[in-house]
């Protein structure tokens, strides 16, 4: 797990309570977790400042020179916070549930297992301009646009033969579209001859689901 830095509330007025869990948390478990007397005692003293100027700030009493106060104290306190979570909280001693209590956000970094895709792209094949095709597919699972979870893009599996092919082995020639369409381009020689083309998604790991029944289009 890591700490994201985003723990800190913005608002004073969500910081006072947060700080003030976060103060309990530290001196009930400074011992456990090898935080010396003296950070705690640094940290409880910036806590009580802030908490008693951001009251301030909500009363009558209230002027230019106490909000300025009230900013510098929060900028102590958030300091001696970080400082604390950088140094001290991400001892291998401490479980990420107490992380959590103290107020952390945590984030887990254990790698998300990715899918081989089990079914393949659909698939439309339009003709451009000349020598040129445009190879359309889709998501068969959400009927959009859209790649399945896990997908990168689709590989485009093609050649140009004088005879269907027995399978998609004799697809010697190939594209990885991570965008829809994809535009195939040909040589002069191949116009009006035939090309085969099949898709299938791939993975972020290189994996390669189920291809597609061959399509076929006459070079334009």
């Amino acid at each position: 797990m890591k700490i994201r830095k985003d723990y800190i509330p913005r608002k004073d007025a969500d910081l006072v309570p947060w700080s003030a869990n976060f103060c309990l948390q530290i001196s009930t478990n400074a011992l456990v977790w090898g935080i010396i007397p003296q950070e705690v005692a640094d940290l409880q003293a910036a806590n009580a400042a802030f908490a008693a100027l951001q009251k301030q700030t909500g009363s009558p009493a209230k002027n230019a020179i106490i909000v300025s106060q009230k900013n510098d104290a929060r900028k102590n306190l958030v300091s001696i916070i970080r400082t604390l979570v950088g140094f001290r909280l991400r001892n291998p001693v401490i479980t990420d549930a107490e992380r959590i209590a103290v107020g952390l956000h945590v984030r887990d970094t254990r790698p998300t297992a990715i899918n081989v895709p089990k079914l393949c792209p659909g698939v439309i094949i339009k003709v451009v301009g000349f020598r040129r095709l445009k190879v359309f597919f889709r998501n068969l699972e959400t009927k959009g646009k859209g790649k399945p979870y896990g997908a990168i893009g689709a590989v485009i599996i093609y050649a140009v033969l004088d005879a269907p092919p027995s399978g998609t082995g004799a697809l010697t020639r190939s594209v990885l579209a991570t965008r829809t369409p994809h535009i195939l381009e040909f040589t002069e020689e191949e116009r009006g001859k035939t090309v085969y083309i099949a898709i299938c998604w791939q993975n972020g790991k290189g994996e390669m689901g189920p291809f597609s029944d061959i399509e076929k289009a006459i070079i334009p």
